[in-house]
């Protein structure tokens, strides 16, 4: 079996010293001492392993075929099964289950065992690509293009009409929220785009909000909360990421827990500009109020025990439930059967021995881990929070679209 942590021989000692090295760059794992000879997997950490004698692919031919297909464009092949590889084996196997509609392979767990591989065969037998690879930042999906007129015409208003926020934004120190003229929707990087729906006074936070990922011209659609369901003890009020764009990358949530660490976007630099409000539900005025920060700890992340509705993991992180997602064909995918409900169940097995991950917010960490790189050493996720209002900025009812998208995926259950 090839996953996380497998090589080839050949990679040698100093092959994964550099690749080691390249990752705790990149990714910031550098507090705890598992770091310098392991890799993190759902739940568990993992030895570095060469590849079986018996395998019937080395890890270089498995990643030249992830490359071929769409799964792994732009990734160095390397003979290191890292996050990366792991991520495009579990892409292939997600679109084999659900584009493909061909259930036996499974639920996707990044593991390239005997059945994978017999799909692994089968596609290059027929020299098949995924459906996505005929997309591009040059050749985008109808949504990719509308999508980013949208966020054209978000920049344009904002300029013009930046607000008391966005004005504080533009006038304060340099950090991971960006100065509106600084706002980039270059099609060749990865844009996350969530919005934040509006809520009255008599409501409570729920996982409601729509998030857009958009990536090598094709759209994935998540959901789940722009606002904290609750603070921290320490903090007095409650964080609101403030709207605009902001600077993230592929990091590690929790990393100081041995236990419970596990992949989440994170400020890419010194952190983001907060606005503190007395209760859940801000008033107008709040969220106009003076910026708070720079906050390096308002992550994008799994909703965990958010399989229902409730948005208690969120102490003003963004974060994405994991039930289902609306893949690149607008199709509404169930991950229900293998979502864990909470850390406990990260890495464990169901009764038929499926592997349960973080379910849609596994799916949008490794379409960014495995499909990211077409801007050369550019590991950088734009971040853009607008509310539901903007949505109305390019005149294409995306808004109406968007929420239908959305109460489609909150209404999956397991069959």
């Amino acid at each position: 079996m090839i996953s996380l942590g497998t090589y080839d021989p050949s990679v040698g000692k100093s092959g994964l010293a550099q690749y080691q090295a390249r990752v705790q760059a990149m990714t910031g794992a550098t507090v705890l001492a598992e770091w310098k000879s392991q890799l993190r997997d759902e739940g568990r950490w993992v030895d570095y392993k060469p590849v079986g004698a018996g395998e019937p692919m080395s890890v270089t031919e498995l990643q030249q075929f992830l490359r071929g297909a769409g799964f792994l464009p732009f990734a160095a092949i390397d003979g290191i099964c890292g996050y990366r590889t792991a991520a495009a084996i579990f892409l292939f196997q997600e679109y084999v289950r659900t584009v493909e509609n061909k259930p036996e392979i499974g639920f996707p767990d990044g593991l390239c065992g005997k059945n994978t591989f017999g799909h692994v065969r089968r596609w290059q037998a027929d020299t098949m690509r995924a459906d996505w690879a005929d997309f591009s930042s040059t050749r985008p999906s109808p949504e990719h293009a509308r999508m980013t007129r949208l966020l054209d015409a978000a920049k344009l208003h904002y300029l013009q009409n930046p607000g008391a926020t966005l004005g504080r934004v533009n006038a304060a120190a340099a950090c991971d929220s960006l100065k509106v003229q600084d706002w980039d929707f270059n099609p060749a990087k990865v844009h996350l785009v969530g919005v934040r729906r509006r809520k009255s006074t008599g409501d409570s936070q729920s996982l409601d909000d729509p998030f857009k990922l958009l990536i090598g011209g094709s759209v994935f659609t998540f959901f789940g909360s722009t606002e904290p369901g609750g603070k921290a003890a320490s903090e007095p009020r409650y964080p609101f990421l403030v709207p605009g764009q902001h600077r993230y990358r592929l990091g590690w949530h929790m990393q100081s827990n041995r236990d419970k660490i596990f992949r989440a976007l994170k400020p890419a630099g010194n952190g983001v500009w907060v606005q503190r409000t007395a209760g859940m539900i801000p008033t107008d005025a709040e969220l106009q109020g003076p910026l708070d920060g720079p906050n390096n700890s308002i992550n994008v992340h799994w909703g965990g025990g958010g399989l229902g509705d409730n948005a208690s993991w969120s102490h003003g992180c963004q974060v994405i439930a994991g039930r289902s997602y609306g893949n690149h064909r607008g199709e509404v995918i169930d991950c229900m059967p293998f979502a864990a409900p909470g850390y406990a169940g990260l890495g464990a097995k169901d009764a038929k021995g499926n592997v349960l991950n973080k379910g849609a917010y596994t799916v949008l960490e490794n379409l960014i881990a495995a499909l990211s790189g077409e801007i050369l050493d550019d590991n950088i996720i734009r971040y853009t929070l607008l509310t539901e209002s903007d949505l109305a900025l390019d005149g294409e009812q995306l808004a109406s679209q968007t929420v239908d998208l959305l109460d489609q995926m909150r209404q999956t259950r397991t069959a």
